[in-house]
């Protein structure tokens, strides 16, 4: 494992990539003008608003509102961190990166993980070799018949563990590694003469970090009907056997499956989470790449903290039972703390698992897909299963099940809507009488269950001067046009240019822009975004940039900015006016005033003829 990447290294390759070419691989772009645009690869539209700017090295979705370099790309579109991109980069151009030195205490901590990461890649070969081997003919056999082919098994790095006591062990040995490092890596136990596999007679499925550069673990599974010869004989042994926690794996902070589902959790914003290994490799396989699972373990605030960088909503796939209404109501929780806005149900068939709706084809897997609920509507449906609603007694005992449910909900209008759409129905009663029966039980307080909260569709106004979205204000369009073509034709600005001032602008985003692109050393966009204060006006001053430009002549950029100067002397004007109403006709400041307002006067009218005054 390297150290910090040489910044230069970084900015070389930046410079020396073919944005076009990269993006090119994920989505068709044609070529509109001096750009080019395509279908966002992010998220799914019919009408391209995906933008390239090839000389300046952007790009912009005018429909999702992200946009930034090379590596910007590459890090939403396959969900990576900034090394990663960095990396995935340079071996996409061949570049060869330097990393920067580090201490002997870090060389040593990064030399340790180093070794177990090699230990751990170098059984995962011998795992896919034994897979090949005559041996691995059992294995071979059950992956077939749970649809898994040579080349799906190949794409998962699928694997067989020998029954033998002590074959990966010998392996490892024999290419230089420590029996501390077998052991450290979760590889290998110590038995009473020696070292002895910890997977022996399974199927195996590694397990890689997010980025899928390094195996970190794996999960081993028993054949069906196959007699180990090496099953201890103090009992049947488990269906599957995981690695231990290790220096380089937490099954809290890990995801089976996740570096082959990540670009598709990101392009879905949605990501499926289920039980098991073959669960995930069933669904990816019928078209489904956006499922992970987790290892062994039940999902974690962690997980939830992992799931949020990538999507905005999970789908857990649960059986309908106690069990998974717990489950449900856990996973509530952990997503509000991660931020994840909102959690699914995929309910199960009785004695069915995702990897059984796979195998009966992607049709099946889609239609089960059609029946996915929100979290709470699945726990509704579990607290009314078993309830008689034949009687009116049996209906009120029905619904006021619910209350502790729905009484956790702090949106009101989304509490009625469930009332509303999915209780009410249920029980054949009236939603506003439910409603107000549960406001009876648990009345509303400040900030509380019952406290109301804005609608959905009240979305928040948009920011004067927002120049990432279009303006009905006219002077908001002129101050949008006239920094645009500051930012993508500085050289068809007049020489007046020079005497316009931040108070020419009305919006604060506008002098925000403004500020920046007067204080940058050249006009390169990178420099004017190097010094807005946030992502989110960098986001907006980006999609600026490679928005159309209406203006294309000299002429038409000198008019647009005189009439925006005009329009800054037009508030003056009527600003003095405003003091003059409250000024004594008599008074000294009167005449001051009267003056300083004809001035201004002759001064709009001068710009608006087109001459400085």
């Amino acid at each position: 494992m390297p150290g910090r990447i040489n910044e230069q290294d970084v900015q070389a390759l930046r410079d020396r990539a073919d944005i076009v070419a990269v993006v090119g691989d994920y989505t068709a772009l044609t070529r509109a003008g001096t750009r080019l645009k395509g279908l966002c690869p992010l998220h799914a539209e019919k009408t391209p608003s995906f933008t390239v700017d090839p000389q300046r090295r952007w790009w912009h979705c005018f429909g999702c509102n992200e946009g930034g370099d090379v590596y910007d790309f590459l890090m939403k579109v396959e969900a990576l961190a900034f090394p990663e991109a960095v990396e995935r980069l340079a071996r996409a151009v061949g570049h060869e990166l330097r990393y920067e030195e580090l201490s002997p205490g870090q060389r040593k901590a990064l030399g340790r993980r180093t070794r177990l990461s090699e230990a751990l890649a170098e059984a995962a070969a011998f795992y896919r070799d034994a897979l090949a081997s005559p041996a691995g003919g059992p294995a071979r056999d059950y992956l077939a018949g749970r649809g898994v082919d040579t080349d799906a098994a190949g794409a998962f790095g699928l694997g067989w563990a020998p029954d033998s006591w002590d074959a990966l062990s010998r392996h490892l040995l024999a290419r230089g590694f420590t029996p501390a490092e077998a052991l450290d890596a979760g590889l290998s136990s110590q038995g009473k003469r020696g070292l002895v596999d910890r997977f022996r007679g399974r199927v195996i499925f590694p397990i890689a970090d997010p980025g899928g550069r390094d195996v970190i673990a794996f999960g081993g599974r028993l054949v069906p009907g196959l007699d180990l010869q090496t099953a201890m004989r103090d009992g049947t042994p488990p269906k599957y056997v995981n690695s231990p926690e290790t220096e380089v794996y937490r099954k809290s902070r890990t995801l089976y499956g996740l570096n082959h589902a990540r670009a598709e959790i990101q392009r879905r914003q949605t990501v499926l989470v289920v039980e098991g290994y073959m669960d995930v490799i069933g669904l990816h396989l019928a078209g489904h790449r956006n499922a992970v699972a987790t290892c062994g373990t039940a999902l974690t605030a962690e997980h939830f903290a992992l799931l949020e960088r990538h999507a905005s909503r999970v789908i857990l796939a649960l059986d309908a039972d106690d069990a998974g209404f717990a489950a449900a109501d856990k996973a509530r929780g952990l997503a509000e703390q991660a931020g994840i806005r909102e959690v699914a149900v995929l309910p199960l068939p009785p004695g069915q698992d995702p990897a059984d709706l796979s195998r009966q084809g992607p049709d099946a897997v889609a239609a089960a897909l059609r029946g996915v609920v929100t979290a709470v509507e699945f726990q509704i449906a579990q607290l009314l299963r078993t309830a008689d609603t034949s009687t009116p007694e049996g209906q009120v005992d029905a619904y006021r099940r619910t209350f502790p449910l729905l009484g956790a909900i702090g949106d009101r209008f989304l509490r009625y809507r469930y009332i509303r759409d999915v209780v009410a129905p249920m029980v054949r009663l009236n939603a506003d009488l439910i409603e107000r029966d549960l406001d009876a039980a648990a009345p509303a307080t400040p900030g509380g269950a019952g406290a109301p909260a804005a609608p959905a569709s009240a979305a928040a106004p948009s920011r004067p001067g927002d120049v990432g979205t279009p303006q009905r204000d006219p002077q908001m369009a002129l101050e949008r046009t006239v920094l645009q073509a500051a930012l993508q034709r500085p050289d068809l600005l007049p020489d007046t240019w020079q005497e316009v001032t931040a108070e020419d602008f009305r919006a604060p985003a506008s002098r925000q822009l403004f500020t920046a692109l007067t204080a940058a050393r050249t006009a390169a966009l990178e420099e004017v975004l190097e010094l807005l204060p946030d992502d989110d006006a960098r986001r907006r001053v980006r999609a600026l940039a490679l928005s159309d430009l209406p203006l294309q002549t000299a002429a038409h950029v000198d008019e647009s900015l005189a009439r925006l100067r005009a329009a800054a002397v037009e508030r003056r004007i009527a600003d003095l006016r405003d003091r003059l109403g409250r000024v004594h006709a008599a008074a000294d400041e009167h005449r001051d005033l009267s003056a300083a307002l004809l001035s201004l006067q002759l001064r709009r009218r001068a710009l608006l003829a087109g001459r400085t005054a």
